[in-house]
C-alpha cells in the first residue's frame, strides 16, 4: 500500500510540473506586426493567460544573436519554457539526402542551443500521401527503415547542442509504426512529440497512438477532433474536424494519465494546445474565434490537471 501511495505521489508531481503552452504559428498576431516582434508578443500575452511553455512559431525568429538572447531573457523573466520546431531532420543524411534540409536543421539546433531550448521537434510528413504509410512505392516497414539513418545523424547533431529532439506523428505513420522507427534508432535524445488527434489522418484511432507514443514523449500537442456526417456525398461518409478542447472525440484525460506515468520526460513536460483543421464560424470574427479557442484550452487544460493532481493526492 504504501507503494502504491508514493506512486500516486509521483504522479501528483509530475502532473504539477507540466508546462501549459501554445503552438505559436497557430496564436494569430496583429497583422501590421513585424515578424520578428510576434514572438515577444505572444509570450507576453500567452503568459498572462497563465502559460508557462511557449512553441516559437515556424519562420518568425531573428536571426541576430542579441535579439535571440533578449527573447530567452524576456521568457526567463516570465518564467515560460520555449520549444522550437526544427525543420529539416530527415534530410540531413540517408536518400532523402538535402543540402538545404540540413542547413535549415542545423540553423534551427543552433537557435535552440542559444535559447536554452530543452526539445527541438521536428516531423517527416508534409501533409502529403509519398511522405506517409500510404507511399505504393515501398511498404510501410521499409519506408520506416529508410528513414533511420538521417534521424539517427539528427539526433547526434542535437545531442552536440544539449537539446532532445521530439519526432511528430505528422499526419505520416500510426503511433506503433512510429515507434518502432524510434527504437531503430535508438538514441536516448531522440523521442516523440505526441500529438493527440493527427491518428485520424491515418486513419487509426488516436488513442492508440497515444498508448503507443505516451512511453516516447519528450513533448506534445494536445489537440482535440471531432468525428462528423461528411456534408458533400461521394466522400467517405464520415470525417473528423477540429474542436475545442475536450469537445471531441480525443480522450485527453486519458491522454495526460499515460503521459504521467509513462512519458520518459513527464516531470516538466509541455502540453501544447493546437489546433485542428477547424470549422469557424463564418458569421463571427476568426480571430477573435481563435483567440477564444486558446483561452479556453489553457483553462481546460490546467483545470484538468489540477484535479488529476489533486486526485492522486487524495487516493487512499
Amino acid at each position: 500500500m504504501n507503494d502504491l501511495l508514493q506512486i500516486d505521489r509521483d504522479v501528483s508531481a509530475k502532473l504539477r510540473s507540466m508546462k501549459i503552452g501554445v503552438q505559436g504559428s497557430f496564436y494569430p498576431a496583429p497583422p501590421d506586426m513585424p515578424k520578428e516582434d510576434i514572438t515577444e508578443w505572444q509570450i507576453r500575452r500567452l503568459a498572462a493567460l497563465g502559460c508557462t511553455a511557449h512553441q516559437i512559431g515556424f519562420g518568425v525568429l531573428p536571426d541576430d544573436e542579441g535579439k535571440l538572447l533578449a527573447i530567452k531573457a524576456l521568457a526567463d523573466s516570465l518564467g515560460v519554457e520555449l520549444e522550437l520546431t526544427a525543420p529539416g531532420a530527415f534530410g540531413v543524411s540517408g536518400p532523402y539526402a538535402d543540402a538545404e534540409a540540413r542547413q535549415r536543421f542545423l540553423k534551427a539546433v543552433g537557435q535552440a542551443r542559444l535559447l536554452g531550448v530543452p526539445v527541438v521537434r521536428t516531423g517527416y510528413g508534409r501533409l502529403n500521401v509519398s511522405t506517409s504509410r500510404f507511399n505504393r512505392s515501398m511498404n510501410v516497414r521499409e519506408h520506416l527503415d529508410s528513414l533511420v539513418p538521417a534521424l539517427r545523424e539528427a539526433g547526434h547533431i542535437a545531442a552536440d547542442a544539449g537539446v532532445g529532439l521530439a519526432v511528430e506523428n505528422h499526419c505520416d505513420f500510426t503511433g506503433r509504426e512510429m515507434g518502432y522507427l524510434l527504437d531503430q534508432t535508438d538514441l536516448a535524445n531522440v523521442g516523440a512529440a505526441l500529438d493527440t488527434a493527427n491518428g485520424f489522418t491515418v486513419f487509426c484511432d488516436p488513442q492508440d497512438d497515444i498508448e503507443a507514443l505516451a512511453p516516447y514523449a519528450f513533448t506534445t500537442h494536445m489537440k482535440d477532433m471531432a468525428v462528423v456526417d461528411m456534408p458533400v456525398r461521394g466522400y467517405i461518409p464520415m470525417t473528423a474536424q477540429g474542436c475545442g478542447l475536450g469537445e471531441g472525440h480525443v480522450d485527453l484525460s486519458r491522454a495526460i494519465d499515460l503521459l504521467a506515468r509513462h512519458s520518459p520526460r513527464a516531470d516538466g513536460l509541455h502540453l501544447l494546445i493546437e489546433p485542428g483543421w477547424m470549422a469557424w464560424d463564418p458569421n463571427r470574427d476568426q480571430w477573435e474565434q481563435e483567440y477564444e479557442y486558446f483561452a479556453q484550452g489553457i483553462r481546460y487544460l490546467q483545470a484538468l490537471l489540477d484535479e488529476k493532481a489533486n486526485g492522486s493526492e487524495e487516493r487512499p
